[in-house]
């Protein structure tokens, strides 16, 4: 029945964004993402965290984002391998300014998404815990004129494809 609705939904106003629409169904958008069309939300489990981060950290610099009720936090850098320690992933720092300590088993799923915001692609990575609340969101980069980077692109879409 969810499914129907967010068709309907994007039937009316494909641009709506997917906060848009759950706000819309009274849901959070984890429940959204796991029940729109896959071209526009791939779920795997957060099991592939490795596999993702390893591949994420050579796409360049990325913009990661953690929403928070009161504040979106924004880093534009490349994203840094680690190491496990003590119950967490721990950022290696030394070549960008992400940095901090990931409890990886809270990792339930890992959502890419492909949808319009504002009127143009957005292209993410976005790590969800189990009770559906983001961790943090990883999105493809754009350059100067505001355009996706075409090489992040295609290696967003071949490790989506990878699942």
């Amino acid at each position: 029945m969810i499914k129907e609705k967010i068709d309907e939904l994007l039937g009316l106003n494909p641009e709506l964004t997917t906060v848009e629409i759950a706000k819309e169904l009274g849901v959070n958008e984890y429940i959204v993402l796991q029940n729109i069309d896959e071209s526009l939300a791939k779920a795997i489990d957060g099991k592939y965290f490795d596999d993702v981060i390893e591949d994420i950290s050579k796409w360049g610099k990325i913009l990661m984002i953690k929403i928070t009720p009161s504040f979106v936090i924004e880093i534009k850098d490349n994203m840094p391998t680690g190491t496990y320690g003590h119950g967490y992933y721990n950022f290696d720092s030394k070549d960008s300014s992400i940095s901090g300590h990931l409890k990886v088993d809270d990792i339930d799923k890992i959502i890419f998404v492909s949808k319009k915001h504002r009127g143009m692609l957005s292209l993410s990575v976005v790590f969800y815990d189990s009770k559906g609340e983001h961790i943090f969101k990883v999105f493809v980069s754009r350059d100067e004129n505001r355009e996706l980077i075409s090489s992040q692109v295609e290696m967003f879409n071949k490790l989506k494809n990878r699942f």
